[in-house]
């Protein structure tokens, strides 16, 4: 049974991810490939400030202001995982917009053994690009 529980929760995942793609849209991405989130007024990372390493979400802010430029390599280079997590970002819009047309529940997607394994997928993904980014820097010589 569909219910108003469902639909305001289509709205609100439209409306999250719209307003994460126009944020992404307004900030300008930061050139050295991180950073971008302090243009929000939040503070530098502070695990990248004491140990002088990338965290895994490092990048990540930079990522989606690229991306939703189309300058996919350069997001891809400030977190590969963000990349992901971008298009992940922009099919919720259209996902969204299915489930209040066709009046289906998210818990659908959510309940699914595939969404569970693409959560287990998502978060391997997240750690990889993690690794990805200390080798890279490691064999940068930075």
């Amino acid at each position: 049974m569909y219910t108003r529980t469902d639909k305001s929760v289509a709205v609100a995942l439209l409306a999250a991810a719209s307003s994460v793609l126009a944020v992404a849209l307004w900030l300008k991405p930061a050139a050295i490939g991180y950073g971008t989130h302090t243009q929000l007024g939040l503070p530098p990372c502070a695990f990248l400030l004491v140990t002088h390493l990338p965290c895994p979400s490092c990048g990540l802010t930079t990522c989606f202001a690229y991306a939703v430029r189309f300058k996919f390599w350069k997001a891809f280079l400030a977190n590969p995982f963000g990349l992901l997590a971008f298009f992940a970002t922009v099919s919720v819009i259209p996902t969204s917009i299915f489930l209040l047309w066709r009046r289906i529940s998210f818990r659908r997607i959510t309940e699914s053994a595939h969404f569970i394994k693409a959560v287990y997928i998502g978060t391997a993904c997240y750690f990889t690009s993690w690794v990805f980014k200390l080798t890279m820097i490691h064999f940068s010589g930075h």
